[in-house]
C-alpha cells in the first residue's frame, strides 16, 4: 500500500516537474493516451522521455496510463489528448467516418492470441465451435477473423465479453479460451505450457499490425511539425528500448510499474515484443501498405467495410507538403522529381514486404516444425533450473516415470527421478547432476546413461543428451535434458553379455538362413515377374487379332442391334486390355523395377501432348476438357515416358468415374535453387467423388475409393499405385481432395532438372 502511495507520488512529482520544467524552458506541452496499463509494451515513450528525445524536440510528453474503460479514439478526437495507442481496427473507425490518421506501428506483428485449457478438451481451435471465448473491445475483430478463416463458421461463435483479466475463468472452465497478449500470459504459465493450448491469429493468415501511434486529422492539419517530432522522437526511443531492454525494464519497476510485474516479467515482455517489431529487418515505425490492404480484406471478411476502401488519407506520410499553388504544378521539375520517389518508395516497399512475408513464412514453418518436435517426439523432455529443480516435464515423461508433472515441476531431480547412486556402479549422481548444471556444454557432445527411479520405485535405465539453455545476453538459465528408456536395450546387452561366446555363431546361422530366404524370395519373384509378362503377352496377341476382326466388321453393313452387340464386345476387349497392362503395371511395382530414364524433352510440349489426346477421349465421351497449364518454355532432364503414364492413370480415372461435366488438367513449375523444376498436376472432375474415409487407400495397389464401384466402372485399382511409385521415384508426392457427389481432384509432383543454359 506505502509503495503504491510512493510510487504515484512519484509519478505526480514528475510530471508536475515537467510541465515546470515545459513552462521554464519553453517546450510544448503535448499528451498521449496509452491503450492499457503501464508495462514494457509502451516502452517507447518511457525511454524517449527518459533519454531527452522529447526534449531535445522541444517537448513536455504527459503519459496517461489506460484502462479497460478508456476510450482512445474518443480521447484523441474531442481534444482531450493529442495522441493515442489503438490497434488495426482504427481502419475500421475510419471507415465509419471518424478522422484518425495512423501514425507509425509501434509493432509489426499483432500480440493477440488465443489461451485454452487442454483439460477441458480443447486441442484444436476446431473445438471452439459453440463454446464461450472471452474477447474485449481491443481484439474481439481479430479473434473473429481468425476463427472465421480457420474453418468455423460465423454461426457457431461464441464470443463473450472479458469478464477478468486473469486466467481464473480459463482454468476453471467457465470460458473455453480468452484473448491474451502474447507479451504477457504466457508468462504467467511457465513450466506449464503442456496444460495450455496457445493459438495466434497468423497462423491461419491473419497477419495484422499491433500497436498503433494515431492523432486526429485536425490535430495534424493544424500542427505538422508537432506530429512529425514526436513521431521521430517515440520511435527513437522504440529503438533505445529494443536495445537496452533491461535498463528500461528498470526503469518501469522505478516510474511506471503500477502493475507489479518482476524485474523477470518485463524481460520476458521485451524478448516477445521485440519478436513481434522485428527491428532486424523493418525500419522502427514502418506501415507497409499492402500489410494494410490485407487488413482492409480481412475486415471486409466479416462484413465491417469495402474491400475497396481508400487507405491513403488514413496512412501518415511524413514527406507529404501542403498543396502547391498550381503554377507549380506544371513544373517539370517537381514533376519529375516526385515520379523518382515514387519509384523508389515503391522499390523499397517491394523490398520490405518481400523480407515480412519471407520472414512471416520461415517463423511460420519453424513455429510448426517446433511444435511437431515436442508434441510427437517420442522422447523424453525436461528442463532444469540453474540450482536442480524441474521447470517442465512433457507427456512423455510423465509416461515413462509414472508422475505427473505437477507432481515433478518445482522439485529438485535428485531424489525425484534421480537416486543419489547407481544401484549397479554406486556412482555418485548427485555429483554428476552438480557437474551438469555447471558446465553444460561439456556434456553436450556425448550421451550419459544412469539409472533412474520411477514412481512405483522401479529402476529404469536412460540415456540423457544435456545442453544449456541460454537467455538474452547468453545468461544461464538451465539445462534442456532429451532422454531415451533403455532399460530393454540394457536387459538385452547384458543378456548379450552372457552368451558372447555362441553370439558369433549364431549370427553366421542366421544370416545364411536368411540369405537362402532372399534368394528363394528373389527366385520366385523373378519367375512370378517373367510369368506375368509372357501371361500379358500370350493373351494380347489374340486380343489384337479380336480388335483387328471387330475394326472389319465395323465396316460392314450391320444391323442397330447388331452394332450394339459390336459395340459391347469391343468395349469388352478394351477393358480386358486394360485389365492386361494393370498386371503388367502391379508386376513392375511389385518387383521394385520401375526404372528411371533420363532425357532431354521438353516439359511444356510433352503435357500439351497428354492434354490434346485427353479432349479427344472427352469429346467422344461427351465430356468438356479444360486445360489450364502455366509453364515456362525450358527444356528438362527426366523420364518423359513415366510422367505421361502417371498423368494418363489420373485422367482415365476421370473419364471412367466422370458420367458427365467436365474434366481440367492443371499444370504449374516453380524454379528452384539449383536449376531444379518443382512441377505439380492435377486433374480435376465433376464426376462421383469418392468418400472422406475412402482417400486414405487409394494410393494401395488393388483398392479404389468405394470397392463396389468396381463392378460399376471396372479397373483393378493399380493405377493410382503406379502413379505413386513414380511421383516418389522423381522425389514428388501424391494426393486427392474429393468431395462425394461433387468430384475429385487428383494431384501429383515431382522433380526435374533443367538443361543449363536454359
Amino acid at each position: 500500500m506505502i509503495s503504491g502511495v510512493l510510487r504515484f507520488f512519484h509519478c505526480w512529482l514528475a510530471i508536475a516537474c515537467a510541465g515546470w520544467a515545459g513552462t521554464v524552458l519553453g517546450l510544448e506541452r503535448v499528451s498521449v493516451q496509452l491503450s492499457w496499463k503501464h508495462q514494457f509494451e509502451f516502452a517507447a515513450f518511457y525511454a524517449a522521455e527518459a533519454k531527452g528525445y522529447y526534449r531535445d524536440a522541444g517537448l513536455v510528453v504527459d503519459i496517461l496510463e489506460g484502462d479497460p474503460g478508456v476510450d482512445t479514439v474518443s480521447a484523441v478526437l474531442s481534444g482531450k489528448v493529442d495522441f493515442g495507442i489503438g490497434t488495426s481496427s482504427l481502419i475500421i473507425e475510419r471507415h465509419q467516418g471518424k478522422p484518425v490518421v495512423a501514425l507509425a506501428a509501434l509493432m509489426q506483428h499483432s500480440p493477440i492470441g488465443l489461451l485454452a485449457r487442454r483439460a477441458h478438451g480443447i486441442n484444436s481451435v476446431s473445438d471452439l465451435a459453440d463454446r464461450p471465448v472471452a474477447v474485449d473491445v481491443h481484439s474481439s475483430n481479430e479473434i473473429e477473423a481468425y476463427l472465421r478463416a480457420s474453418g468455423l463458421p460465423a454461426n457457431r461463435l461464441k464470443l463473450v465479453p472479458q469478464s477478468d483479466w486473469t486466467l481464473a475463468s480459463v482454468d476453471s472452465g467457465k470460458d473455453a479460451a480468452k484473448a491474451v497478449y502474447l507479451s504477457n500470459e504466457p508468462f504467467l504459465i511457465r513450466g506449464r505450457e503442456h496444460e495450455y493450448l496457445l493459438l495466434t491469429p497468423r497462423s491461419a493468415g491473419i497477419d495484422l499490425f499491433g500497436n498503433m501511434l494515431f492523432t486526429a486529422e485536425s490535430t495534424l492539419g493544424k500542427r505538422p511539425e508537432l506530429v512529425r517530432t514526436f513521431r521521430e522522437a517515440t520511435l527513437k526511443g522504440l529503438v533505445y528500448a529494443l536495445d537496452h531492454s533491461d535498463e528500461i525494464a528498470q526503469l518501469i519497476i522505478e516510474r511506471y510499474n503500477t502493475q507489479g510485474k518482476s524485474l523477470e516479467h518485463l524481460r520476458f515482455e521485451a524478448e516477445q515484443i521485440r519478436e513481434l517489431t522485428r527491428p532486424d529487418i523493418v525500419e522502427a515505425g514502418y506501415m507497409s501498405p499492402g500489410r494494410w490492404r490485407h487488413v482492409v480484406a480481412v475486415y471486409a471478411s466479416q462484413q465491417l467495410m469495402p474491400g475497396d476502401f481508400d487507405i491513403e488519407p488514413f496512412l501518415y506520410a511524413p514527406d507529404r507538403r501542403q498543396v502547391l499553388p498550381a503554377w507549380l504544378l506544371w513544373s517539370m521539375t517537381i514533376t519529375l522529381a516526385l515520379l523518382v520517389c515514387a519509384l523508389l518508395v515503391a522499390a523499397r516497399m517491394r523490398r520490405i514486404n518481400f523480407a515480412l512475408q519471407r520472414e512471416a513464412g520461415e517463423r511460420q514453418r519453424a513455429e510448426r516444425k517446433y511444435r511437431e518436435l515436442v508434441e510427437n517426439a517420442n522422447v523424453i523432455i525436461l528442463r532444469l533450473s540453474p540450482s536442480g529443480e524441474v521447470t517442465y516435464f512433457n507427456e512423455v515423461a510423465e509416461r515413462v516415470f509414472g508422475f505427473r508433472a505437477d507432481e515433478v515441476i518445482g522439485r529438485p531431480i535428485v531424489e525425484t527421478i534421480v537416486p543419489a547412486s547407481e544401484s549397479v556402479t554406486e556412482r555418485d549422481l548427485a555429483g554428476v547432476i552438480s557437474a551438469i548444471l555447471g558446465d553444460p556444454e561439456a556434456y553436450a557432445e556425448s550421451a550419459n546413461e544412469n539409472e533412474n527411479v520411477t514412481k512405483d520405485g522401479r529402476r529404469i535405465w536412460v540415456r540423457w543428451f544435456n545442453r544449456a539453455i541460454l537467455g538474452q545476453h547468453e545468461r544461464f538459465e538451465g539445462v534442456l535434458c532429451i532422454g531415451h528408456d533403455i532399460t530393454e536395450q540394457h536387459g538385452l546387452e547384458l543378456e548379450l553379455a552372457q552368451y558372447r561366446d555362441h553370439l558369433e555363431e549364431q549370427v553366421n546361422e542366421r544370416t545364411r538362413e536368411l540369405s537362402l530366404a532372399r534368394e528363394a524370395a528373389e527366385r520366385l519373384s523373378e519367375v512370378k515377374s517373367r510369368f506375368l509378362t509372357n501371361m500379358s503377352h500370350e493373351m494380347r496377341t489374340p486380343l489384337h487379332q479380336i480388335n483387328g476382326l471387330l475394326q472389319i466388321f465395323k465396316r460392314q453393313e450391320m444391323t442397330a442391334k447388331q452394332t450394339q452387340l459390336l459395340e459391347r464386345l469391343q468395349a469388352a476387349t478394351q477393358g480386358l486390355t486394360r485389365t492386361i497392362d494393370a498386371i503388367l503395371e502391379m508386376s513392375w511395382i511389385d518387383s521394385g523395377r520401375l526404372a528411371m530414364k533420363q532425357q532431354v524433352f521438353a516439359l511444356p510440349l510433352l503435357i500439351d501432348e497428354i492434354a490434346d489426346m485427353a479432349a479427344e477421349q472427352a469429346s467422344i465421351k461427351g465430356l468438356e476438357f479444360v486445360r489450364d497449364t502455366h509453364l515456362t518454355d525450358a527444356r528438362v532432364v527426366g523420364d518423359p515416358v513415366l510422367i505421361r503414364r502417371a498423368i494418363a492413370n489420373y485422367i482415365d480415372n476421370a473419364m471412367r468415374f466422370t458420367p458427365n461435366g467436365r474434366i481440367t488438367l492443371r499444370a504449374n513449375a516453380e524454379s528452384l535453387p539449383g536449376g531444379e523444376l518443382d512441377v505439380r498436376l492435377e486433374v480435376e472432375d465433376t464426376g462421383v467423388g469418392i468418400a472422406a474415409e475412402d482417400i486414405d487407400r487409394l494410393f494401395s495397389i488393388f483398392e479404389q475409393g468405394d470397392n463396389s464401384q468396381s463392378r460399376l466402372y471396372s479397373g483393378l485399382g493399380v493405377g493410382l499405385a503406379m502413379t505413386r511409385q513414380i511421383a516418389l521415384a522423381m522425389g514428388g508426392k501424391v494426393g486427392c481432395r474429393s468431395v462425394l457427389g461433387e468430384g475429385s481432384v487428383f494431384w501429383l509432383t515431382f522433380r526435374l532438372a533443367r538443361v543449363s543454359g536454359q
